[in-house]
């Protein structure tokens, strides 16, 4: 195994913040914007990692990108060099690969603006989070009656949705699919993909938000550091798998929505997963992003090369799916269910009213 590193920005200031001294969650962010803005940080350690049981020594490290979601998105000229400083920490920590965790895929354009660096490669951490995406989506699907439940992908057509797509339309064609996304042509083109590949799948295009509110359940893969989802966008009972990050969802709208069940996606169980406290952003001990797990399997199995980059492909989920299964003793499976980190206890006979029909 070699060493890896991981990038990932703030999602809260005061909250990640105040998790390496409590003061520091004492200021607003409007405080933080100001200073960053006048005087920028440059990438730094956020925590040391171990994957393997026994290890006395960091396997790799978690690099913090001192910046928010929207910061990282607005000003991506900026943070494109510090994404390349990033790298180069990682270099000289001694890791052999990067992986781009949250909006610092997005801002490189899935890792293309740093790929082939001579130094280190790079992976977005896409496959493997489409893999665990699709596989959660697979098992929910199984707690409707009729198995032909509406499934509304926000964002299809992103590097992690349009991947989850194409395997919901290969292995999973009898639900019903509702595309939504910003660009036209591009969810167009995808939805003609679905197709081909599987004559018997139903697709929809829609590039309202507001279509939402015809599905049973809503997967949000969308990389927009904004909140998308709203109450009046779900219908009744309706599930959420929130896969973003920073996330889509937020407490206010479970309290207005108590009804609709909120399950945080692309999470994975890591047996001997270790970092500090601040490192696991609100997670269980033992429980990871998918898109971390994907540079660990890539690690430990001494891959030479770039990986993930733009939008994956069926083959690369096929590939990191036989990495996960190579190492299972080691955890590398879907985790059970969480919502806004806290584990997720169903009642036994969880069944899921659905839709008649999509169109």
């Amino acid at each position: 195994m070699h060493k890896f590193a991981f990038l990932v920005h703030l999602r809260d200031y005061r909250d990640d913040l105040g998790g390496l001294a409590r003061p520091l969650g004492w200021l607003p962010e409007s405080v933080y914007r100001f200073i960053l803005n006048k005087r920028p940080l440059p990438p730094f350690i956020w925590s040391e990692v171990t994957v393997t049981p026994g290890a006395t020594e960091p396997e790799g490290f978690i690099i913090m990108l001192p910046y928010s979601g929207r910061q990282v998105v607005e000003q991506p000229k900026q943070m494109l060099v510090m994404i390349k400083k990033a790298a180069r920490l990682a270099s000289e920590k001694g890791a052999k690969i990067m992986g781009l965790g949250a909006l610092t895929s997005t801002v490189t354009l899935g890792g293309k603006l740093i790929a082939d660096n001579p130094h280190i490669s790079i992976t977005n951490g896409n496959a493997y989070t489409a893999v665990i995406l699709h596989s959660k989506i697979v098992q929910l699907i199984q707690r409707f009656p009729s198995c032909r439940p509406v499934i509304a992908i926000v964002g299809a057509t992103g590097s992690v949705g349009s991947l989850v797509c194409m395997m919901l339309a290969r292995y999973n064609p009898a639900a019903q699919y509702l595309l939504i996304a910003r660009n036209d042509r591009r969810m167009n083109k995808l939805a003609d993909e679905m197709a081909l590949d599987s004559k018997n799948v139903v697709v929809v295009v829609s590039t309202d938000m507001e279509d939402a509110v015809k599905a049973d359940m809503v997967v949000l893969v969308t990389s927009s550091p904004e909140s998308l989802i709203q109450a009046r966008h779900l219908k009744p009972n309706a599930i959420i798998l929130d896969a973003t990050q920073p996330r889509n969802t937020s407490a206010a709208l479970h309290q207005e929505r108590p009804d609709v069940t909120i399950i945080d996606g692309g999470l994975t169980a890591i047996t001997h997963l270790k970092t500090n406290t601040i490192g696991r952003f609100g997670l269980p001990e033992g429980i990871s992003f998918a898109c971390l797990a994907e540079t660990l399997l890539l690690a430990m199995d001494d891959y030479q090369h770039d990986f993930s980059i733009g939008n994956p492909t069926l083959r690369q989920a096929e590939e990191i799916s036989k990495l996960a299964h190579k190492y299972a003793h080691l955890g590398f499976g879907l985790a059970p269910d969480h919502s806004f980190g806290k584990p997720l206890v169903h009642s036994s006979d969880s069944n899921y009213h659905t839709s008649d029909t999509l169109l």
